[in-house]
């Protein structure tokens, strides 16, 4: 799975070219603040430098400078937030990759690539100035998608189609590290999470912050708010999950901590995919980036296994824990620098589980497996019992896709026998129920293909198309959405052009797949330095008359769902940004992992994914409403 979420950190199919995304460190500010003034102490600075230097050119250059697939060019690198990339080195997918590093080279790395200056980092925006009183009553978008069924169709956006021509920002706020969770609405206000490992709850029409929580560890996970008698104070709790594998329960309210358990002790698990709350349980999807490890010969690779833990909302005991691969890890070779390797290990789930009501399961879409070892876990579509998480049924539509990163250069130790393809489910299933009343399972892989399967009989195929050409950054990354009549699916094939890539938007008949339109990726001038690229692989959202996508360029477009016209192009890009927290000219960048959610006639998208395609070092958050108002 090249992208971490582990479709979600921005991930290069090299081991050590990844390295420098994240080696500038929270002491590049310190460095830079610490000048010395004194000819020694200059002098001791210039060294630091000049050893940052060596070990950027001997480690990172070849991959950075000039930046080679998705790597982040170097002038990219020496603008990122010092605590984002910080917290992503120390927990995040770059910890196999840094683990020889000492700090003094991080240090070193950090202080030469921030040398020429640091992006102004931003402070929180103002508070408000009387909280109200909290509810989960009005509009709102509450979760990955606002139901269970992981539709992405908000029928009440509290706007019409005919008026999105005219949205435009009626407030923005820089967001460190903003890249990965997806905000939610609800009950006016707006909950945010971030890789900085800050979360905030800011009023939706206003941007004020109600209240501020600093999490352990960076956050990726789009949180979920319910209802819960005694759970929390107020009666509303905020979920998420972090890093390092914790699971947090706040106040909605207030953002006072009210427990956090961890779900998994492996330290190379990660939780990606937003938690889910249905009647009391909380449905929290377990990923893994020890992918990243096939060039590191002292790590024992791989033992992490993906899978889905059910914890009690009210106190975050654990209920149940289904590992997506059945089989325990085993020792069973050893790689070429006298290290055991184990095996199997993978089947990471990096997305939103989906419930289904009426069968009394939950389903969760799975990733690549990591070595040779034979199961049947990997790249699946599994259903399991809602209350005891005994698998039910298992889908496996790609055998033996082993997959590490760096297997494709030379030097990698832990690479299996055949490289797969890297074909990942990592875009939520959707629960969709057909003119005939029958259900149907609509799932979407980086195979680039889209499948039709049979609830009912456990999970058999019914139908299948490839829209798109698919591979590790191409297919269907990170979502579909649909409405009452068709299912949209958004095509990545980054840095494939036409017509091997088939990059764009397609509308598909659900009951059978059959294509109903599909309009390519608009191939338009970039607004920002860096590379390009026109991908759509962020999830779609879909209100009536209208679905809305985006491309990693940064182009947020509205699409008819009649016969796929784009009706409104707005580049995030283009534009500087006068933020709420106090930056000028705030600039936007990239667009990826979710779509804009939409409720009470507010518009909310993260511009900036991460920097790696388009060099863009920021986060924004934008708020957007019927000609600004």
């Amino acid at each position: 799975m090249i992208r971490m979420p582990v479709r979600g950190i921005m991930r290069l199919q090299t081991g050590f070219c990844m390295l420098v995304l994240f080696c500038a460190s929270d002491v590049i500010a310190q460095a830079v603040e610490e000048r010395p003034q004194s000819a020694d102490a200059a002098s001791a600075a210039a060294a630091v430098v000049a050893h940052g230097a060596s070990l950027f050119k001997s480690r990172c250059a070849s991959c950075h400078d000039p930046a080679v697939d998705r790597a982040p060019p170097k002038v990219a690198l020496a603008r990122r937030f010092p605590d984002d990339i910080a917290t992503a080195l120390k927990t995040g997918v770059m910890q196999p990759m840094a683990a020889d590093l000492s700090d003094a080279d991080i240090r070193a790395i950090a202080t030469y690539l921030g040398s020429d200056g640091m992006t102004e980092q931003a402070g929180d925006p103002p508070a408000c100035g009387t909280a109200g009183k909290f509810s989960m009553s009005g509009p709102g978008w509450n979760g990955w998608s606002i139901d269970a069924r992981n539709s992405r169709n908000q029928p009440n956006p509290g706007l019409s189609g005919a008026v999105v021509p005219r949205l435009k920002v009626k407030w923005s706020m820089t967001y460190t590290g903003g890249r990965y969770g997806q905000p939610i609405m609800v009950g006016g206000r707006l909950f945010l999470t971030s890789s900085s490992g800050r979360l905030y709850a800011l009023d939706a029409k206003t941007g004020c912050m109600h209240w501020r929580f600093d999490a352990e560890a960076g956050v990726r996970t789009t949180p979920v708010i319910g209802q819960l008698r005694g759970a929390a104070p107020s009666g509303y709790s905020m979920f998420f999950g972090d890093f390092q594998r914790n699971v947090y329960a706040l106040d909605a309210a207030s953002g006072k901590l009210q427990w956090k358990v961890n779900v998994e002790q492996h330290p190379r698990g990660v939780l990606t995919g937003a938690p889910v709350l249905y009647r009391g349980l909380l449905y929290v999807p377990i990923s893994s980036w020890e992918e990243t490890a096939g060039g590191i010969g002292s790590y024992g690779c791989c033992s992490a296994r993906g899978g889905l833990a059910a914890l009690d909302a009210r106190d975050g005991r654990l209920v149940w824990k289904t590992y997506a691969i059945e089989q325990q890890p085993q020792p069973t070779t050893k790689n070429s620098a006298g290290t055991q390797m184990y095996g199997p290990a993978g089947a990471a789930v990096w997305s939103a589980p989906t419930i289904d009501v009426k069968r009394r399961v939950v389903y969760i879409g799975t990733g690549d497996t990591y070595t040779d070892v034979k199961e049947n876990g990997s790249d699946a579509i599994i259903a399991l019992d809602l209350a005891t998480g005994k698998v039910k049924w298992r889908n496996q539509v790609t055998e033996n896709d082993s997959f590490l990163m760096g297997c494709n250069r030379s030097g990698t130790v832990n690479c299996p026998k055949v490289v797969g393809p890297d074909h990942d489910f990592g875009a939520s299933p959707i629960l969709f129920t057909l003119h005939n009343g029958k259900d149907i399972i609509l799932a979407g892989q980086k195979s680039g293909v889209a499948f039709g399967m049979d609830p009912d009989h456990d999970g058999k195929t019914v139908w299948r198309n490839k829209v798109g050409n698919g591979g590790a950054l191409g297919g269907i990354e990170w979502g579909m959405a649909a409405d009452a009549t068709q299912l949209y699916v958004a095509v990545a094939d980054l840095g494939m052009p036409p017509p091997t890539g088939k990059a764009g938007l397609y509308a598909l008949d659900p009951a059978t797949g059959g294509q109903q339109w599909y309009t390519a990726a608009p191939k338009v001038p970039c607004s920002y330095s860096g590379r390009c690229l026109i991908g759509q692989s962020a999830a779609p959202s879909v209100i009536p008359g209208l679905v809305l996508s985006t491309t990693i360029d940064g182009h947020l477009r509205a699409y008819d769902v009649k016969d796929g016209k784009i009706v409104w192009d707005f580049d995030t890009a283009a534009q500087k940004y006068q933020t709420i927290n106090g930056i000028k000219d705030q600039s936007g960048g990239s667009l990826d992992v979710a779509g804009p959610i939409l409720a009470a006639g507010m518009m909310y998208i993260i511009s900036g994914y991460a920097g790696a395609l388009g060099g863009a070092p920021d986060n924004v958050l934008l708020a957007f409403s019927v000609d600004g108002k």
